[in-house]
């Protein structure tokens, strides 16, 4: 009886044991077939906003699929990390964020659904940010030689803010425009132009860009013959200016010029070398804004009070 029942399984034991293998496949096939559900903990990764950080790390996401099983086999190389930046723009120190099943990165040609992912909303932390308004300097020159000059310009508008850590802002009083040269024109002068933001770091400025609003007038030339000299209110005890009386060049806009009278000019000697055969005072002229003046000459010498030169 024993010798029988080896015989039984010893005989056509090829076709047993294929039937065996072939039952077994046919298994697995079906079992890939049936629809599965697998969990994955993913890490989320947050980039702050320039020269900000996180207040306190973020939290693990589990995501969970669906599919059949031998497309879950395939997930075995998903990526683990789900990468968000929060944008420069927010300004306060939450930012919420609403997480979707388009932000879990899948293999391609994988088919699968994501059905569920926990947290879905998250808060995200930052350090605080500032905000400064400062005044707008525009950095605008005509081209050298115009015959033109600028009367006055202004930026449109006049501020911008400044966002960022409060370390950035400090000390930024103003901000200037992207250096500009206007070809000669005889009229107001329109243009856009950037802000020079190379200074401000990782801040953030709005607007970045300003109108600027200029006039622009002819230059025009005179020169006032006999215009006095003043002394400095000290060091010239005992000397005098061998002559007191001077010419002045003014060059500025026309219109300006034209309005001037030797009143509206100061000459002030400022001493150098009060002894010796080469004693001499310097000149300066004081101007109105927007008038460039010098004197000729630009020194006068010395001499001792009723008598010759030092």
């Amino acid at each position: 009886m024993p010798g029988s029942v080896g015989q039984f399984f010893l005989r056509n034991w090829l076709l047993k044991l294929a039937a065996v293998f072939f039952a077994v496949m046919l298994y697995v096939a079906v079992a890939a077939q049936q629809p599965l559900t697998e969990t994955f903990a993913l890490r989320l990764s947050v980039a702050p906003p320039p020269g900000r950080a996180l207040r306190q790390a973020p939290p693990s996401i589990a995501v969970t699929v669906q599919g059949k099983g031998s497309e879950i086999l395939k997930l075995r190389n998903i990526p683990r990390t789900i990468s968000k930046t929060v944008p420069d723009t927010l300004t306060g120190s939450l930012w919420r964020l609403h997480l979707l099943p388009g932000d879990i990165t899948l293999p391609k040609g994988v088919e699968v659904q994501v059905s569920d992912i926990s947290p879905r909303d998250v808060d995200i932390v930052v350090d605080s940010a500032a905000r400064r308004d400062v005044r707008i300097a525009p950095r605008v020159t005509l081209e050298k030689d115009s015959g033109f000059a600028l009367l006055g310009i202004t930026a449109v508008p006049p501020t911008a803010r400044l966002i960022g850590p409060p370390k950035s802002l400090a000390g930024v009083e103003s901000v200037t425009t992207q250096p500009t040269q206007i070809a000669s024109v005889p009229g107001p002068v329109y243009r856009t132009v950037a802000l020079d933001t190379q200074a401000l770091g990782v801040a953030r400025i709005t607007p970045r860009e300003v109108r600027i609003v200029g006039e622009v007038a002819a230059l025009a030339q005179r020169v006032f013959a006999g215009v006095p000299v003043a002394t400095a209110a000290s060091g010239f005890t005992g000397w005098e200016l061998v002559s007191e009386r001077v010419q002045v060049s003014v060059g500025g806009p026309a219109t300006r010029v034209e309005r001037l009278t030797r009143d509206s000019l100061r000459v002030v000697a400022h001493l150098v070398r009060p002894a010796g055969p080469g004693g001499y005072a310097r000149l300066s002229v004081q101007a109105p804004n927007g008038i460039a003046a010098r004197a000729i000459p630009d020194s006068v010498a010395l001499k001792r009070k009723g008598g010759r030169r030092g």
